[in-house]
């Protein structure tokens, strides 16, 4: 999992401020969404640049309810702090688009 904090200052840390895109990826450790985290690990490491962040809602509550995350998993493309994308329960296809989008 040390590839998910890479960039960020703290483990606990909420706050995200680069300039380049950040992926958030929100998810909950008894749903069944290993399929999308799987997935995600496999584009983090293709796309090292993209810096990416695993929320885990039950030990975060307060991210979700600040990014209006309503279905779970959801994965938010930010820059400079603010939301450019989401997707919610994403196929593989469309998860390496968006981390296309973001190592630009």
């Amino acid at each position: 999992m040390k590839l998910f904090w890479r960039g960020f200052e703290k483990k606990g840390t909420a706050t995200v401020s680069f300039k380049k895109h950040v992926l958030l990826l929100f998810w909950q450790p008894d749903q069944n969404v290993d399929a999308v985290k799987n997935n995600v690990c496999k584009l983090a490491t293709r796309y090292p640049s993209v810096k990416v962040k695993v929320v885990n809602v039950k030990k975060n509550p307060e991210l979700p309810i600040k990014h209006k995350v309503m279905h779970l998993p959801t994965v938010i493309l930010l820059k400079d702090g603010r939301e450019v994308d989401r997707l919610e329960d994403a196929s593989s296809t469309l998860l390496e688009h968006l981390f296309r989008r973001a190592a630009t």
